[in-house]
């Protein structure tokens, strides 16, 4: 019985030994495991205004963000697509529906770039832009910007470390004025009107619109990427 007893005591402390180690191991296990990243996209938009040209308002409808980043320690870089069909707002950069939320490893990443597609449905602008043209005797006049063409718009950045658990936004920003850098203020003041308002789209002043197209088309890789 004594025997008995001293087995069934050594057995006891051989499970509770067991116990404390594989608990132990489970918080070693837990420690190491660094908590996920997440980021959110935004389109932000600076170079709003020149002497003579104001875009305070517009949207810009995007159907596909890509992103792309080589993690510090992979041969292989992680491309994420998202196809969406959202519409970006000009003034605030907040996007309708909201954008996704992603799930990133942390670390270093390298060689970052950020893209987006606007929508083409062949029949509805994916990009309007408003504002307000100043004329050279200082008066003023409604300008209107209307775009329809798939264009692919990016932007890079050489390296960014995302920390564990962090939550911060990667945001790609275009320079809108610099696409109406080659056309000039006297330009402008001859162009027609509709309505009041100058309108540069493929059907009116399409001369001007053109300068623009081609300015855009020249600028779809010159955007920056920030992290915040």
């Amino acid at each position: 019985m004594k025997s008995s007893k001293k087995l069934n005591s050594l057995f006891s402390v051989f499970l509770i030994a067991l116990t404390l180690t594989i608990f132990s191991s489970c918080n070693k296990d837990d420690e190491q495991v660094p908590a996920i990243g997440t980021f959110t996209y935004k389109v932000a938009f600076s170079g709003n205004s020149s002497s003579y040209l104001n875009f305070s308002t517009g949207e810009l409808v995007l159907r596909e963000i890509v992103w792309d980043g080589t993690l510090e320690g992979n041969a292989i870089s992680t491309s994420i697509t998202h196809s969406i069909i959202t519409s970006v707002d000009v003034a605030t950069g907040l996007a309708s529906p909201t954008t996704p939320i992603v799930d990133i490893a942390p670390g270093k990443y390298s060689d970052i770039s950020m893209g987006i597609e606007l929508q083409d449905n062949g029949v509805d602008p994916n990009m309007i832009l408003e504002g307000i043209f100043t004329h050279s005797n200082a008066s003023t006049i409604p300008i209107k910007f209307i775009f329809d063409s798939g264009e692919v718009f990016e932007g890079s950045l050489s390296n960014y470390t995302i920390a564990p658990g962090s939550n911060t936004t990667c945001t790609l920003t275009l320079d809108l004025i610099h696409w109406f850098q080659n056309i000039s203020q006297s330009e402008l003041e001859d162009a027609s009107l509709t309505s009041g308002t100058i309108v540069l789209s493929e059907s009116s002043n399409a001369e001007l619109y053109d300068k623009v197209e081609t300015a855009i088309l020249n600028a779809t890789e010159s955007g920056s990427i920030s992290f915040k």
